[in-house]
């Protein structure tokens, strides 16, 4: 049976309580607040290394009388890939913990606790593996247009989801069983993202940005919701 997009946000507002000031929501918004904090001070943090690297390397061409702009640009774009690579090694096991942490709630095994947030350590290198191939293979499909990134960040984006359900599986494996789930869901997926857009826009100018806190919860719950829902619907097909 097709669950609709609008059937899933329900039901992640029924797992959130349905009332965005009630303890389950601001305990998933906590949650979610800690790992916007963690991502973006990585990200910030590998944003001024690389900038830093960026300063060294333009220096270093001026002082050998580099005037040509390729080399700048070169320079530039190995600085930003060092920025967005670096910061996915550290990403990822905090995106599977996140990921396990929405799960449980969704499955009824109790509220998303910040202690599942560092699940993900647990296996550190198979998890940075696994987002550092993710964000690779999505900027190198991107450098052909953007219409290829997206469609192979769609196809790859439950990755995490399904490391959480299949701790012994290699990267390659999480990947091949996102791609499996996602096909024929992509165009779905994307949709159910967009839906939250408003969400974002208005938690970003919100209590000082903190209301994108509740946003972010709203969205990870329910792609929680849309993970298990997509699994079933495959595993039925596969049954017939």
């Amino acid at each position: 049976m097709y669950i609709s997009n609008k059937d899933i946000r329900a039901r992640a507002r029924y797992l959130l309580d349905d009332n965005i000031f009630g303890k389950d929501w601001i305990k998933v918004s906590i949650v979610s607040g800690v790992v916007l904090f963690i991502l973006s001070a990585i990200a910030g943090l590998f944003g001024a290394v690389s900038g830093s690297i960026l300063g060294v390397l333009t220096a270093l061409l001026v002082w050998v009388g580099v005037q040509s702009n390729v080399f700048f640009v070169v320079a530039e774009i190995l600085t930003a890939v060092i920025s967005i690579l670096g910061s996915a090694i550290v990403m990822g096991p905090f995106l599977v913990g996140s990921a396990s942490a929405y799960l449980d709630l969704e499955r009824g095994q109790g509220d998303a606790h910040i202690v599942r947030l560092f699940d993900g350590f647990k296996r550190f290198f198979e998890n940075s593996l696994l987002s550092f191939m993710y964000m690779l293979q999505v900027f190198l499909w991107t450098l052909l247009g953007i219409i290829p990134g997206i469609y192979v960040g769609l196809s790859y984006v439950m990755i995490f989801h399904v490391k959480h359900d299949n701790p012994d599986f290699t990267w390659k494996q999480c990947f091949d069983e996102s791609e499996r789930l996602m096909e024929g869901n992509r165009w779905r997926y994307f949709k159910l993202q967009m839906s939250f857009l408003g969400w974002h826009l208005l938690g970003a100018i919100g209590f000082f940005g903190i209301g994108s806190f509740w946003a972010m919860s709203y969205a990870g719950v329910s792609t929680a919701v849309f993970y298990d829902l997509i699994r079933e619907e495959k595993d039925m097909e596969e049954e017939y």
